[in-house]
């Protein structure tokens, strides 16, 4: 090897040795998420199994359970728009709001 060629693989050293830190880092944030998941659907499941013992979500809460993420409590969320007579009016169309005008 030439004089060049072992500098150059010096200063790559170093910056190889930072992507092989970033990878074991970003593999065991994924690892962790597999895992967060695989923990949260297991609390899932027990809050479940609560609830079908006759748990409720008020008496969970009470004795300090949080309940868990994508189970809320209460109605799902809708979108119910009660209509106005303002409203009744509009969606009747333009031909009713214009006047015909005699020549």
């Amino acid at each position: 090897m030439s004089e060049i060629t072992t500098k150059a693989e010096e200063l790559l050293a170093g910056r190889l040795e930072s992507v092989r830190k970033l990878e074991e880092a970003r593999t065991n944030v994924l690892r962790a998420r597999e895992h967060l998941a695989r923990e949260e659907r297991a609390e899932s499941q027990a809050w479940a199994e609560a609830s079908a013992a006759g748990w409720t979500s008020a008496e969970l809460k009470k004795i300090g359970f949080i309940a868990p993420r994508g189970r809320r409590g209460g109605r799902p969320a809708t979108a119910r728009r009660q209509s106005t007579a303002r409203d009744a009016s509009s969606s009747k169309g333009s031909d009713h709001n214009t006047q015909d005008v005699a020549p």
